[in-house]
């Protein structure tokens, strides 16, 4: 699996979730986000994807799924179901937003 695209899926995913006038993803460029937060090794991002992956293919959604966008209703319904997922994007976000400011 390729932690920078299923960190960048899960960016955008998150981003869609508050998206509204405070936040447009058209401005950012999640691949390279993903990659500074891949980059900076914290173990929160690391253990942030193996539980969504973990949850995932235990949904029986497809593990290449993972690199793809989250538009799926089945993702959609693994989330609304498990909110920890949701702090586990919240993981990935703050690491991707300080990995930016530095």
């Amino acid at each position: 699996m390729n932690h920078a695209k299923i960190a960048a899926e899960a960016l955008r995913y998150r981003l869609n979730l508050v998206r509204g006038s405070l936040v447009s993803i058209d401005e950012l460029d999640l691949e390279q986000m993903a990659s500074v937060t891949i980059a900076a090794a914290e173990p929160a991002v690391d253990g942030a994807i193996r539980r969504i992956a973990t949850a995932w293919t235990r949904a029986g959604l497809p593990a290449d799924a993972l690199c793809r966008p989250w538009e799926c209703p089945e993702a959609q319904a693994l989330f609304n179901a498990n909110p920890d997922l949701v702090d586990a994007l919240d993981d990935i976000m703050r690491v991707a937003t300080r990995s930016q400011a530095a």
